[in-house]
C-alpha cells in the first residue's frame, strides 16, 4: 500500500499537459465542484452547502485601442447550492452507504461584447462499496439553459471582411437586431473514490455538451456548441500529525485543443480534528501561466484566493506601451463556500457494565 500511495503521489505531482481549452476554467477548480462535474453534487457531510467563484484576467485589455470600451477584460463569477439526500439510515454506528444529491449551478462568463450563461440543475447518486464503503462510487447528470449574448454586432469584423478589405459585412444584417441565442445543455459524470488510512483519491470524468446544443442566431445560421471532456483527479496525503497535501490535477479537452492545470495544496491543521487550517499551494498551467494559491478553513467555512502570472507569448506588446509580458494579463480569483450543518452531532454514552453475582 506504501507503494501505491508513493506511486500515485509522483503522479500526481508530475504529470503535464499543453495549451488552454475553450471552455471556461477556473484555477481553483475544486472550488467550483458542480461546475466542475455533477458527480460532486451533495457529495460531502452536511445539511446543505452554498458557495461561489470569480475570476477576473485581461482587465482593461483595450485601453490603448480605438475600441477602448469595447472590451475590459475576461469576468467569470459562478455560485451553487446544494444538498445531500440520504437514502435509509446508517446501521451499527458506520457511514451511510448511499445517498442522493441535488443541486443548482450558474456561471456568466463575460468576454468583452460577448457573455456566455448556464444555469443548470444538477443530480447525483453516490454508493458504498464493500462492507465498510470506503469505497465510493458516484453517477451525475446536469441540465439546463445554455445562452450567449452580444452587445453590439456592429463593433465585430466578421471573417468575410478580413478577406475581402471590407469595411461592412452581410452578417452584420444577419446578427442585427437579434443579439442572443439560448438553447438546452446538458452533461453527465462519473466518479471513482477511495479513502484509506491518511489517504484519499477522487478520480472524476465528465462529458460535456453531449447534445451538441445549436446556438442560432438567425434563421440560416446556425453554431454547434463541441462537446468537450472534462478529468480531474483529487487526493489527501497525511504528512504528520498537523500537515498534510492535496495534489491535484485538471484536464480539459474540447475539439483540438487540451488544458492541463497541476498543482498542489498544503494544509496545516491548527487543532486535531483538521476543521480548522491554513491552505498554501501553487501549480502550473502549460503554456500558460503559474500561479499560486492561498485559503482558509474553519470547520464549514472555506475561503480561498488564487493569481495567476502569465508565462505564455501572448502581450499587449509595444503597441499598448508595454515590453514583455503585461499585468493585466494576471488572472485572479476569489472563492468561497460553506457547509451548514443544523443537526447535532450524536454523542454516544460509554456504558459500564457491571454485573452483580
Amino acid at each position: 500500500m506504501r507503494i501505491l500511495k508513493g506511486l500515485l503521489l509522483v503522479f500526481l505531482m508530475g504529470t503535464a499537459g499543453a495549451a488552454s481549452a475553450q471552455d471556461i476554467h477556473f484555477t481553483m477548480f475544486d472550488m467550483a465542484p458542480i461546475n466542475l462535474n455533477p458527480v460532486y453534487t451533495g457529495y460531502y457531510s452536511g445539511s446543505f452547502r452554498v458557495g461561489g467563484i470569480y475570476r477576473s484576467q485581461w482587465q482593461g485589455l483595450g485601453i490603448n485601442s480605438p475600441d477602448a470600451g469595447n472590451f475590459s477584460g475576461f469576468k467569470t463569477p459562478s455560485a451553487y447550492v446544494d444538498i445531500p439526500i440520504a437514502l435509509g439510515r446508517p446501521k451499527n454506528g458506520n457511514e451511510l452507504k448511499s445517498w442522493l444529491g441535488a443541486g443548482l449551478n450558474f456561471y456568466n462568463d463575460q468576454v468583452g461584447q460577448l457573455s456566455t450563461m448556464r444555469a443548470e440543475l444538477a443530480l447525483a447518486y453516490h454508493i458504498g462499496l464493500g462492507e465498510r464503503g470506503r469505497t465510493r462510487l458516484s453517477i451525475g447528470a446536469k441540465g439546463g439553459i445554455y445562452q450567449s449574448r452580444v452587445k453590439d454586432v456592429a463593433s465585430f469584423i466578421f471573417e468575410d471582411e478580413l478577406s475581402n478589405g471590407l469595411t461592412t459585412s452581410s452578417d452584420d444584417a444577419i446578427f442585427s437586431g437579434i443579439g442572443s441565442s439560448s438553447a438546452p445543455d446538458f452533461s453527465a459524470g462519473l466518479m471513482l473514490a477511495h479513502r484509506g488510512t491518511g489517504w484519499g483519491v477522487e478520480v472524476a470524468g465528465s462529458f460535456n455538451h453531449f447534445t451538441q446544443p445549436k446556438l442560432n442566431f438567425a434563421t440560416s445560421t446556425d453554431y454547434k456548441l463541441p462537446s468537450n471532456v472534462i478529468v480531474s483527479i483529487r487526493s489527501n496525503f497525511a504528512l504528520g500529525n498537523n500537515f498534510s497535501v492535496r495534489p491535484m490535477i485538471f484536464m480539459q479537452l474540447m475539439t483540438n485543443v487540451l488544458e492541463l492545470n497541476t498543482q498542489a495544496l498544503f494544509a496545516y491543521h491548527f487543532v486535531p480534528t483538521k476543521d480548522v487550517n491554513f491552505l498554501f499551494g501553487g501549480g502550473y498551467r502549460l503554456n500558460d501561466a503559474a500561479f499560486g494559491r492561498v485559503g482558509f478553513e474553519y470547520k464549514g467555512l472555506t475561503v480561498g484566493a488564487a493569481y495567476d502570472f502569465n508565462l505564455s507569448s501572448l502581450s499587449l506588446g509595444n503597441n499598448a506601451g508595454y515590453t514583455g509580458r503585461s499585468p493585466r494579463a494576471m488572472g485572479f480569483e476569489f472563492g468561497l463556500s460553506y457547509i451548514a450543518k443544523i443537526y447535532k452531532e450524536m454523542v454516544i454514552k460509554e456504558i459500564l457494565y457491571n454485573p452483580r453475582f
